[in-house]
Protein backbone atom coordinates (compact mmCIF):
# COMPACT_ATOMS: atom_id res chain seq x y z
CA UNK A 1 0.00 0.00 0.00
CA UNK A 2 0.98 3.39 -0.40
CA UNK A 3 3.00 4.52 2.35
CA UNK A 4 2.12 8.35 2.60
CA UNK A 5 5.91 9.22 4.50
CA UNK A 6 5.51 12.81 4.42
CA UNK A 7 3.14 12.86 6.72
CA UNK A 8 3.93 10.26 8.65
CA UNK A 9 7.67 11.69 9.06
CA UNK A 10 6.06 14.33 10.54
CA UNK A 11 4.15 12.99 12.94
CA UNK A 12 6.76 10.15 13.50
CA UNK A 13 8.99 13.20 14.46
CA UNK A 14 6.07 14.53 16.35
CA UNK A 15 5.63 11.16 18.45
CA UNK A 16 9.55 10.97 18.81
CA UNK A 17 9.78 14.57 20.60
CA UNK A 18 6.52 13.47 23.10
CA UNK A 19 7.51 9.78 23.99
CA UNK A 20 11.52 11.02 24.56
CA UNK A 21 10.36 14.29 26.54
CA UNK A 22 7.67 11.88 28.78
CA UNK A 23 10.12 9.31 28.75
CA UNK A 24 12.98 11.40 30.15
CA UNK A 25 11.17 13.59 32.34
CA UNK A 26 10.89 11.25 35.20
CA UNK A 27 14.76 11.74 35.32
CA UNK A 28 14.47 15.12 34.58
CA UNK A 29 12.58 15.86 37.20
CA UNK A 30 14.59 13.93 39.86
CA UNK A 31 18.00 15.63 39.02
CA UNK A 32 16.55 19.27 38.68
CA UNK A 33 16.06 20.02 42.22
CA UNK A 34 19.91 18.09 42.83
CA UNK A 35 21.28 19.99 39.71
CA UNK A 36 20.76 23.57 41.07
CA UNK A 37 22.17 22.13 44.39
CA UNK A 38 25.00 21.28 43.03
CA UNK A 39 25.42 24.29 41.12
CA UNK A 40 24.93 26.48 43.89
CA UNK A 41 28.00 24.88 46.01
CA UNK A 42 31.78 26.16 45.73
CA UNK A 43 33.15 22.79 47.10
CA UNK A 44 31.27 20.71 44.99
CA UNK A 45 33.15 16.79 44.72
CA UNK A 46 34.13 16.68 41.19
CA UNK A 47 36.17 19.46 40.72
CA UNK A 48 34.42 20.10 37.44
CA UNK A 49 30.76 20.47 37.49
CA UNK A 50 29.88 18.61 40.91
CA UNK A 51 28.45 15.15 41.47
CA UNK A 52 24.79 15.96 39.90
CA UNK A 53 23.70 12.13 40.06
CA UNK A 54 25.03 9.64 42.53
CA UNK A 55 26.55 6.61 40.33
CA UNK A 56 23.30 5.06 39.03
CA UNK A 57 22.00 2.79 36.47
CA UNK A 58 18.43 3.60 35.01
CA UNK A 59 15.87 1.70 32.77
CA UNK A 60 13.08 3.67 31.61
CA UNK A 61 9.86 1.89 29.64
CA UNK A 62 7.11 3.67 28.47
CA UNK A 63 4.27 2.65 25.64
CA UNK A 64 2.97 5.86 24.37
CA UNK A 65 -0.51 5.90 22.49
CA UNK A 66 -1.74 8.53 19.47
CA UNK A 67 -5.05 9.15 18.22
CA UNK A 68 -6.39 11.42 15.96
CA UNK A 69 -10.50 12.63 16.10
CA UNK A 70 -12.14 11.68 13.15
CA UNK A 71 -10.58 8.43 12.20
CA UNK A 72 -7.53 9.76 11.16
CA UNK A 73 -4.04 8.91 12.27
CA UNK A 74 -3.54 6.27 15.50
CA UNK A 75 -0.18 5.04 16.47
CA UNK A 76 0.96 3.14 19.25
CA UNK A 77 4.87 3.41 20.03
CA UNK A 78 7.20 1.36 22.64
CA UNK A 79 10.16 2.99 23.95
CA UNK A 80 13.17 1.67 25.89
CA UNK A 81 15.94 4.18 27.40
CA UNK A 82 18.76 2.47 29.70
CA UNK A 83 21.03 5.15 31.26
CA UNK A 84 24.39 4.99 33.33
CA UNK A 85 25.72 7.19 35.83
CA UNK A 86 29.59 6.88 36.42
CA UNK A 87 31.32 7.97 39.56
CA UNK A 88 32.96 10.75 37.64
CA UNK A 89 29.73 12.41 36.22
CA UNK A 90 30.42 10.07 33.07
CA UNK A 91 27.07 9.32 31.53
CA UNK A 92 26.34 6.75 28.98
CA UNK A 93 22.67 6.03 27.32
CA UNK A 94 21.04 3.79 25.07
CA UNK A 95 17.79 4.16 23.94
CA UNK A 96 15.52 1.69 21.01
CA UNK A 97 12.02 3.15 20.02
CA UNK A 98 9.68 1.62 17.52
CA UNK A 99 6.28 2.53 16.12
CA UNK A 100 3.10 1.66 14.06
CA UNK A 101 1.13 4.12 12.54
CA UNK A 102 -2.00 3.77 10.46
CA UNK A 103 -4.99 5.47 9.06
CA UNK A 104 -6.01 8.16 7.07
CA UNK A 105 -3.97 11.70 6.98
CA UNK A 106 -5.00 14.70 4.64
CA UNK A 107 -3.54 14.73 1.29
CA UNK A 108 -3.74 18.59 0.50
CA UNK A 109 -7.07 18.60 -1.87
CA UNK A 110 -9.70 21.00 -0.95
CA UNK A 111 -13.25 19.60 -0.61
CA UNK A 112 -15.35 19.72 -3.19
CA UNK A 113 -19.33 19.54 -3.66
CA UNK A 114 -18.65 16.24 -5.80
CA UNK A 115 -17.05 13.13 -4.92
CA UNK A 116 -13.44 13.09 -5.83
CA UNK A 117 -11.46 10.02 -7.46
CA UNK A 118 -7.79 10.03 -6.35
CA UNK A 119 -5.37 7.66 -7.69
CA UNK A 120 -1.64 6.72 -6.25
CA UNK A 121 1.16 4.08 -7.56
CA UNK A 122 0.68 0.57 -5.63
CA UNK A 123 2.81 -2.18 -5.23
CA UNK A 124 0.50 -5.22 -4.92
CA UNK A 125 1.16 -9.27 -5.18
CA UNK A 126 -0.37 -10.31 -8.39
CA UNK A 127 -2.33 -8.67 -11.52
CA UNK A 128 -5.74 -8.94 -11.04
CA UNK A 129 -8.05 -5.96 -9.14
CA UNK A 130 -8.89 -6.75 -5.38
CA UNK A 131 -9.61 -4.44 -2.30
CA UNK A 132 -7.10 -3.38 -0.51
CA UNK A 133 -7.95 -3.02 3.14
CA UNK A 134 -7.80 -0.33 5.48
CA UNK A 135 -8.47 0.89 8.93
CA UNK A 136 -11.97 2.45 7.41
CA UNK A 137 -13.04 0.17 4.57
CA UNK A 138 -10.66 -0.80 1.37
CA UNK A 139 -9.01 1.43 -2.07
CA UNK A 140 -9.73 -0.44 -5.26
CA UNK A 141 -6.51 -1.88 -7.10
CA UNK A 142 -6.72 -0.66 -10.72
CA UNK A 143 -4.67 -1.61 -14.09
CA UNK A 144 -2.94 1.55 -15.37
CA UNK A 145 -1.61 1.62 -19.05
CA UNK A 146 2.23 0.39 -17.93
CA UNK A 147 5.18 3.06 -17.70
CA UNK A 148 7.49 3.22 -20.31
CA UNK A 149 10.73 0.62 -19.55
CA UNK A 150 7.96 -1.12 -16.76
CA UNK A 151 6.22 -4.68 -17.20
CA UNK A 152 2.50 -4.24 -17.04
CA UNK A 153 1.98 -6.33 -13.91
CA UNK A 154 3.76 -3.14 -12.03
CA UNK A 155 1.21 -1.07 -13.24
CA UNK A 156 -1.14 -0.88 -10.59
CA UNK A 157 -2.73 1.95 -9.20
CA UNK A 158 -4.33 2.21 -5.51
CA UNK A 159 -7.96 4.50 -6.01
CA UNK A 160 -9.88 6.03 -3.38
CA UNK A 161 -12.65 8.20 -3.15
CA UNK A 162 -13.77 11.34 -1.15
CA UNK A 163 -17.25 11.83 -0.89
CA UNK A 164 -19.16 15.94 -1.55
CA UNK A 165 -18.35 18.27 1.29
CA UNK A 166 -15.84 16.15 3.09
CA UNK A 167 -11.53 16.63 3.23
CA UNK A 168 -9.92 14.67 1.15
CA UNK A 169 -8.05 12.05 2.99
CA UNK A 170 -5.57 9.20 2.30
CA UNK A 171 -6.82 6.11 4.13
CA UNK A 172 -4.47 3.87 2.93
CA UNK A 173 -1.55 5.42 5.18
CA UNK A 174 0.30 2.91 7.34
CA UNK A 175 4.17 2.37 8.49
CA UNK A 176 5.87 1.25 11.24
CA UNK A 177 9.20 2.73 12.57
CA UNK A 178 12.51 1.58 14.41
CA UNK A 179 14.79 3.38 15.58
CA UNK A 180 17.73 3.62 17.84
CA UNK A 181 19.62 6.09 19.98
CA UNK A 182 23.50 6.34 21.59
CA UNK A 183 25.13 8.62 23.88
CA UNK A 184 28.03 9.44 26.13
CA UNK A 185 29.26 12.22 28.02
CA UNK A 186 31.90 13.14 30.75
CA UNK A 187 34.32 15.79 32.13
CA UNK A 188 37.42 15.78 29.73
CA UNK A 189 40.48 17.64 31.77
CA UNK A 190 39.93 20.72 32.50
CA UNK A 191 36.11 20.72 30.63
CA UNK A 192 33.10 20.12 32.64
CA UNK A 193 31.95 18.16 30.24
CA UNK A 194 32.12 16.87 26.50
CA UNK A 195 30.11 14.38 24.79
CA UNK A 196 28.74 12.85 21.54
CA UNK A 197 26.08 10.95 20.32
CA UNK A 198 23.89 9.25 17.31
CA UNK A 199 20.51 7.84 16.10
CA UNK A 200 19.55 5.90 13.37
CA UNK A 201 15.80 5.31 12.37
CA UNK A 202 14.32 3.22 9.35
CA UNK A 203 10.72 2.99 8.07
CA UNK A 204 9.28 1.57 4.41
CA UNK A 205 10.31 4.70 2.96
CA UNK A 206 12.56 6.53 4.89
CA UNK A 207 15.92 6.44 6.38
CA UNK A 208 17.50 9.05 8.90
CA UNK A 209 20.81 9.24 10.16
CA UNK A 210 22.22 11.42 13.12
CA UNK A 211 25.32 12.42 15.20
CA UNK A 212 26.02 15.38 17.29
CA UNK A 213 28.71 16.39 19.81
CA UNK A 214 28.00 18.43 22.85
CA UNK A 215 30.39 20.62 25.32
CA UNK A 216 29.84 22.03 28.79
CA UNK A 217 31.56 24.67 30.92
CA UNK A 218 31.17 25.45 34.34
CA UNK A 219 32.44 28.79 35.72
CA UNK A 220 31.42 31.96 38.26
CA UNK A 221 31.57 29.02 41.36
CA UNK A 222 29.56 26.04 39.45
CA UNK A 223 26.82 28.55 39.24
CA UNK A 224 26.57 29.26 35.48
CA UNK A 225 27.26 26.41 32.75
CA UNK A 226 27.77 27.58 29.12
CA UNK A 227 27.34 24.97 26.55
CA UNK A 228 27.43 24.28 22.64
CA UNK A 229 25.87 21.45 20.51
CA UNK A 230 26.36 20.36 16.77
CA UNK A 231 24.20 17.90 15.35
CA UNK A 232 24.03 16.62 12.07
CA UNK A 233 21.37 14.56 10.27
CA UNK A 234 20.95 13.02 6.76
CA UNK A 235 17.79 11.64 5.75
CA UNK A 236 16.57 9.62 2.70
CA UNK A 237 13.16 9.65 0.97
CA UNK A 238 12.19 6.70 -1.21
CA UNK A 239 8.52 6.81 -1.80
CA UNK A 240 7.59 4.34 -3.67
CA UNK A 241 6.44 5.03 -7.36
CA UNK A 242 9.43 7.04 -7.27
CA UNK A 243 9.88 10.63 -6.05
CA UNK A 244 7.25 13.35 -8.21
CA UNK A 245 8.46 16.83 -9.84
CA UNK A 246 7.33 19.30 -8.44
CA UNK A 247 4.06 21.41 -9.44
CA UNK A 248 3.56 17.99 -12.06
CA UNK A 249 0.20 16.43 -12.47
CA UNK A 250 -0.65 13.73 -9.86
CA UNK A 251 -0.37 10.39 -11.57
CA UNK A 252 -0.27 6.82 -10.45
CA UNK A 253 2.40 5.75 -12.76
CA UNK A 254 5.75 5.47 -11.89
CA UNK A 255 8.40 8.06 -11.58
CA UNK A 256 11.97 7.61 -12.67
CA UNK A 257 13.41 9.55 -9.88
CA UNK A 258 13.63 6.90 -7.01
CA UNK A 259 14.84 8.63 -4.21
CA UNK A 260 16.23 12.40 -2.72
CA UNK A 261 17.83 12.99 -0.04
CA UNK A 262 18.35 15.94 2.32
CA UNK A 263 20.75 17.22 4.84
CA UNK A 264 20.43 19.34 8.07
CA UNK A 265 22.82 20.70 10.65
CA UNK A 266 21.95 22.52 13.69
CA UNK A 267 23.85 24.51 16.45
CA UNK A 268 22.73 25.19 19.84
CA UNK A 269 24.68 27.43 22.02
CA UNK A 270 23.58 27.98 25.89
CA UNK A 271 23.72 29.29 29.24
CA UNK A 272 22.14 28.10 32.39
CA UNK A 273 22.50 29.47 35.67
CA UNK A 274 21.69 28.45 39.45
CA UNK A 275 20.22 31.90 40.58
CA UNK A 276 19.33 30.09 43.98
CA UNK A 277 19.09 26.49 45.41
CA UNK A 278 16.10 26.12 44.22
CA UNK A 279 15.69 28.67 40.78
CA UNK A 280 17.27 27.26 37.62
CA UNK A 281 17.22 29.49 34.17
CA UNK A 282 18.26 28.19 30.65
CA UNK A 283 18.58 29.96 27.83
CA UNK A 284 19.22 28.55 24.21
CA UNK A 285 19.78 29.88 21.32
CA UNK A 286 19.40 27.86 17.75
CA UNK A 287 20.76 27.72 13.98
CA UNK A 288 19.84 25.42 11.75
CA UNK A 289 20.63 24.72 8.28
CA UNK A 290 18.72 22.47 5.94
CA UNK A 291 19.43 21.73 1.91
CA UNK A 292 18.03 19.26 -0.35
CA UNK A 293 14.54 17.73 -0.25
CA UNK A 294 11.96 19.32 1.78
CA UNK A 295 8.77 18.49 -0.58
CA UNK A 296 6.20 15.82 1.11
CA UNK A 297 6.28 12.96 -2.17
CA UNK A 298 2.59 12.27 -1.44
CA UNK A 299 0.89 15.96 -0.72
CA UNK A 300 -0.85 17.27 -3.73
CA UNK A 301 -2.74 21.37 -4.70
CA UNK A 302 -6.01 21.38 -5.79
CA UNK A 303 -5.72 23.58 -9.20
CA UNK A 304 -9.67 25.29 -9.14
CA UNK A 305 -12.02 26.74 -11.50
CA UNK A 306 -11.92 30.91 -11.10
CA UNK A 307 -15.72 30.75 -10.95
CA UNK A 308 -17.14 28.11 -9.06
CA UNK A 309 -13.98 26.64 -7.21
CA UNK A 310 -14.47 23.09 -7.94
CA UNK A 311 -11.20 21.39 -8.35
CA UNK A 312 -10.24 20.71 -11.76
CA UNK A 313 -6.28 19.15 -11.69
CA UNK A 314 -4.22 17.89 -8.52
CA UNK A 315 -0.58 18.92 -8.71
CA UNK A 316 2.28 17.84 -6.79
CA UNK A 317 3.27 20.45 -4.01
CA UNK A 318 7.18 22.10 -4.30
CA UNK A 319 9.00 23.73 -1.59
CA UNK A 320 12.25 25.61 -0.81
CA UNK A 321 15.36 22.93 -1.07
CA UNK A 322 16.95 25.14 1.33
CA UNK A 323 15.59 26.24 4.70
CA UNK A 324 17.13 28.42 7.27
CA UNK A 325 15.74 28.10 10.87
CA UNK A 326 16.70 29.82 14.17
CA UNK A 327 15.01 29.57 17.55
CA UNK A 328 15.36 31.40 20.97
CA UNK A 329 14.61 29.29 24.09
CA UNK A 330 14.05 30.26 27.62
CA UNK A 331 13.17 28.14 30.84
CA UNK A 332 12.75 28.54 34.31
CA UNK A 333 12.68 26.43 36.98
CA UNK A 334 11.85 26.82 40.47
CA UNK A 335 11.53 24.54 43.34
CA UNK A 336 9.42 25.60 45.90
CA UNK A 337 9.85 22.65 47.99
CA UNK A 338 6.09 20.99 47.90
CA UNK A 339 5.99 21.75 43.73
CA UNK A 340 8.70 22.28 41.05
CA UNK A 341 7.04 25.09 38.65
CA UNK A 342 8.72 24.81 35.27
CA UNK A 343 7.67 27.52 32.93
CA UNK A 344 9.39 27.91 29.48
CA UNK A 345 8.88 30.20 26.35
CA UNK A 346 10.44 29.73 22.25
CA UNK A 347 10.56 31.67 19.93
CA UNK A 348 11.38 30.07 16.36
CA UNK A 349 11.37 32.28 12.69
CA UNK A 350 12.85 30.40 9.30
CA UNK A 351 13.91 31.84 6.09
CA UNK A 352 10.18 29.71 4.84
CA UNK A 353 8.92 32.85 6.45
CA UNK A 354 7.39 31.12 9.54
CA UNK A 355 7.07 32.77 12.84
CA UNK A 356 5.88 30.96 15.75
CA UNK A 357 5.97 31.41 19.71
CA UNK A 358 5.28 28.53 22.08
CA UNK A 359 4.87 28.92 25.89
CA UNK A 360 4.67 26.09 28.24
CA UNK A 361 3.80 25.91 32.06
CA UNK A 362 4.07 23.01 34.12
CA UNK A 363 3.74 22.18 37.70
CA UNK A 364 4.73 19.14 39.43
CA UNK A 365 3.21 18.56 43.07
CA UNK A 366 4.39 16.01 45.72
CA UNK A 367 0.73 15.17 47.04
CA UNK A 368 1.97 12.73 49.76
CA UNK A 369 4.81 10.68 50.47
CA UNK A 370 4.84 8.47 47.02
CA UNK A 371 2.57 9.93 44.92
CA UNK A 372 2.88 13.58 42.77
CA UNK A 373 0.46 15.20 40.17
CA UNK A 374 2.04 17.39 37.08
CA UNK A 375 -0.61 19.56 35.41
CA UNK A 376 0.67 20.80 31.90
CA UNK A 377 -0.55 23.31 29.22
CA UNK A 378 1.13 24.78 26.11
CA UNK A 379 0.33 27.61 23.86
CA UNK A 380 1.95 27.78 20.11
CA UNK A 381 0.85 29.68 17.87
CA UNK A 382 2.49 30.39 14.06
CA UNK A 383 2.26 32.46 10.19
CA UNK A 384 1.94 30.79 7.70
CA UNK A 385 4.95 29.99 5.17
CA UNK A 386 5.24 32.52 2.10
CA UNK A 387 4.38 29.71 -0.32
CA UNK A 388 1.34 28.57 1.06
CA UNK A 389 -1.48 28.01 -0.66
CA UNK A 390 -5.22 26.40 -0.06
CA UNK A 391 -5.69 25.96 -3.68
CA UNK A 392 -3.72 27.32 -7.07
CA UNK A 393 -6.32 28.95 -9.68
CA UNK A 394 -6.75 27.69 -13.06
CA UNK A 395 -5.61 30.47 -15.66
CA UNK A 396 -3.13 31.71 -12.93
CA UNK A 397 0.77 31.89 -13.39
CA UNK A 398 1.82 28.59 -11.43
CA UNK A 399 4.03 29.96 -8.11
CA UNK A 400 7.69 28.62 -7.84
CA UNK A 401 6.39 27.23 -4.77
CA UNK A 402 3.12 26.22 -3.44
CA UNK A 403 2.05 23.76 -0.39
CA UNK A 404 -1.31 22.88 0.72
CA UNK A 405 0.29 21.26 3.94
CA UNK A 406 -2.11 22.54 6.45
CA UNK A 407 0.97 22.25 9.64
CA UNK A 408 2.99 25.18 6.74
CA UNK A 409 -0.16 27.14 7.30
CA UNK A 410 -1.44 29.84 10.33
CA UNK A 411 -3.16 28.08 13.05
CA UNK A 412 -2.76 27.43 17.03
CA UNK A 413 -2.42 24.62 18.84
CA UNK A 414 -3.73 24.13 22.35
CA UNK A 415 -2.39 21.01 24.46
CA UNK A 416 -3.04 20.76 27.91
CA UNK A 417 -2.52 17.28 29.94
CA UNK A 418 -1.45 15.83 33.69
CA UNK A 419 1.38 13.68 34.46
CA UNK A 420 0.34 10.87 37.59
CA UNK A 421 3.65 9.20 38.96
CA UNK A 422 3.73 6.86 41.80
CA UNK A 423 6.62 5.63 43.68
CA UNK A 424 6.77 1.98 44.44
CA UNK A 425 9.73 1.73 46.21
CA UNK A 426 13.02 4.02 46.47
CA UNK A 427 14.21 3.26 43.02
CA UNK A 428 11.09 2.47 40.95
CA UNK A 429 8.29 4.62 39.83
CA UNK A 430 5.47 3.96 37.93
CA UNK A 431 3.82 6.82 35.76
CA UNK A 432 0.30 7.76 33.73
CA UNK A 433 0.61 10.89 31.40
CA UNK A 434 -2.68 12.17 29.21
CA UNK A 435 -2.44 14.85 26.84
CA UNK A 436 -5.18 16.62 24.50
CA UNK A 437 -3.94 18.90 21.41
CA UNK A 438 -6.08 20.85 19.40
CA UNK A 439 -5.55 22.97 16.35
CA UNK A 440 -7.65 26.25 15.32
CA UNK A 441 -7.28 27.95 12.17
CA UNK A 442 -8.54 30.02 9.56
CA UNK A 443 -11.34 27.35 7.77
CA UNK A 444 -12.72 30.06 5.34
CA UNK A 445 -10.35 32.43 3.97
CA UNK A 446 -11.11 35.73 2.09
CA UNK A 447 -9.95 34.40 -1.00
CA UNK A 448 -12.35 31.68 -1.16
CA UNK A 449 -13.86 31.13 -4.53
CA UNK A 450 -17.72 29.84 -5.09
CA UNK A 451 -18.38 26.43 -3.59
CA UNK A 452 -14.89 26.88 -1.60
CA UNK A 453 -16.77 29.44 0.65
CA UNK A 454 -19.45 26.68 2.36
CA UNK A 455 -16.31 24.34 2.67
CA UNK A 456 -13.94 24.21 5.57
CA UNK A 457 -10.29 24.41 3.82
CA UNK A 458 -8.77 24.46 7.57
CA UNK A 459 -6.92 20.33 7.74
CA UNK A 460 -6.13 21.00 11.20
CA UNK A 461 -6.58 17.96 13.63
CA UNK A 462 -7.62 17.28 17.18
CA UNK A 463 -5.70 14.36 18.85
CA UNK A 464 -5.47 12.54 21.83
CA UNK A 465 -2.11 10.68 23.75
CA UNK A 466 -1.26 8.79 26.57
CA UNK A 467 1.22 7.54 28.10
CA UNK A 468 2.16 4.92 30.78
CA UNK A 469 5.73 4.41 31.86
CA UNK A 470 7.89 2.75 34.64
CA UNK A 471 11.46 3.61 35.84
CA UNK A 472 13.78 1.63 38.07
CA UNK A 473 16.61 3.20 39.17
CA UNK A 474 19.35 0.94 40.34
CA UNK A 475 23.01 0.46 41.58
Amino acid sequence: MQLNSGNGACLRQTLATLSLGLLSATLGEKTDRAYAQAQSQPDSPSGNSGQLIPTSKELDSSILFYQEANGRVRAIEPALQYTAHGPDSQTFNLGVIADSVTGATPNGAVPSDHTQTFVTPLKAPGGSSTTVTSASGGSTVIHLPPTPGQIAAAALGRQYTTPPGQLPVDRGFHDQRYGVNVGYSQPLGEISLVGFGGSYSIEHDYQSISASANIAQNFNLNNTTASLAVNYENDSSFPYGGVPTPLTVMTPQLKSVSSRGRSRIDIVAGLTEAMTTNWLVQLNYSYGISDGYQNDPYLIVSVVDPVTGEPNVYLYENRPTSRRLQSIYLDSKVDFGPSVTDVSFRYFMDSWGIKSTTVQVSDRVRLMGSLYVEPEIRWYQQSAANFFHNFLVTGQPLPQYASADSRLGQFVGLTYGMKLGFDLTRSTEIYLRGEFYRQTGNGHPADAIGQLKQQNLFAGVDAAYGMIGFSWNFD
